[in-house]
C-alpha cells in the first residue's frame, strides 16, 4: 500500500454496495484527500466534501475509493472505522477491506484548467482553429472556440500540458460529444470529446498532469498567503496579480 499512495493524494468515494454481479459503484461522488497511512490496513482522510459541503461519514459504512496517483488510478473497498475532529479538520479512519489494485475506467477526474489549444477536422488540410481548453481528464477534454460541430463528429486536439517539469505536446483523435452555444454569449460554443483510441503512456501524462496540477492547488489552499491571484477576462485568457 505504501508502495502506490503517499500524503497528499486526491480520493474519489461512492458508497459500496453488492449486487448478484459484484459490486455497483454508482451514485454520488465525494471528494476526499490521503492525510495519513497507519498500520494494519488502515488510512487517515479528511472528511469528504459533496457540492463544496463537507459530508459526515458514518462508522460502519463502507465506500468504493479511487486513489489518483502517479502510477494510475488505484481502487479498493474499505469501511469506516472512526470520525474525530482535531483543530478545525475533521478526518475518518477507513480500514480496507480489499486489496489495493490498479483500476482502469473510462470516467476520469476532470480538472477545471485554461490551456491554449488547436483542432481541425481529420480530413481538413488548412490551418487549425483555435481554441480554449477549460476542463480535461484522461478520458476528454472540454473547450470554448467560435465554431460549433455534430454529435460524434471526429476532431484532431492538440496542446501542451507540463508534467513532473517537462513539457509534452499531445496530438489526439476525439470524438465530439455535446456542442453547445455559450450561455449569455453572443457567440462562441462549448464542446465536450472524448479521446479515441488514445494511447496508453498518453493517457497517464494527462491523468499525471491532473493530479499534480490539483495537488498544487490545494496545497496553494492551505497555505493563503502564498497564493496568487488569478483573473480570468471574459476572453478566456488570464491575467496574474
Amino acid at each position: 500500500m505504501s508502495n502506490a499512495l503517499s500524503i497528499g493524494q486526491k480520493i474519489e468515494m461512492t458508497r459500496h454496495r453488492r449486487t448478484p454481479f459484484g459490486h455497483d459503484g454508482e451514485g454520488k461522488t465525494y471528494v476526499s484527500q490521503l492525510t495519513d497511512i497507519k498500520e494494519n490496513s488502515l488510512i487517515q482522510i479528511a472528511m469528504p466534501m459533496e457540492g463544496g459541503r463537507m459530508f459526515l461519514l458514518e462508522p460502519g459504512e463502507k465506500f468504493n475509493l479511487y486513489f489518483y496517483t502517479t502510477r494510475g488510478l488505484f481502487h479498493c473497498v474499505a469501511q469506516v472505522e472512526s470520525r474525530y475532529r482535531s483543530g478545525a479538520v475533521y478526518y475518518a479512519d477507513m480500514a480496507f477491506l480489499s486489496e489495493l489494485e490498479r483500476y482502469q475506467r473510462r470516467q476520469f477526474y476532470r480538472l477545471n484548467c485554461i490551456v491554449d489549444m488547436a483542432f481541425r477536422l481529420p480530413e481538413e488540410d488548412a490551418a487549425p482553429y483555435s481554441g480554449v481548453i477549460i476542463d480535461i481528464s484522461g478520458g476528454g477534454l472540454r473547450f470554448n472556440s467560435e465554431k460549433q460541430f455534430e454529435t460524434d463528429a471526429q476532431l484532431k486536439v492538440s496542446f501542451r500540458l507540463t508534467t513532473g517539469g517537462a513539457e509534452k505536446d499531445f496530438n489526439l483523435l476525439a470524438r465530439v460529444v455535446l456542442s453547445n452555444r455559450l450561455v449569455n454569449r453572443e457567440s462562441g460554443y462549448e464542446t465536450r470529446v472524448e479521446f479515441v483510441d488514445i494511447e496508453e503512456n498518453d493517457r497517464e501524462s494527462i491523468v499525471k498532469y491532473v493530479f499534480e496540477e490539483d495537488r498544487k492547488r490545494r496545497k496553494r489552499e492551505r497555505n493563503p498567503k502564498s497564493k496568487k491571484l488569478v483573473d480570468f477576462r471574459s476572453d478566456g485568457k488570464r491575467s496574474d496579480s
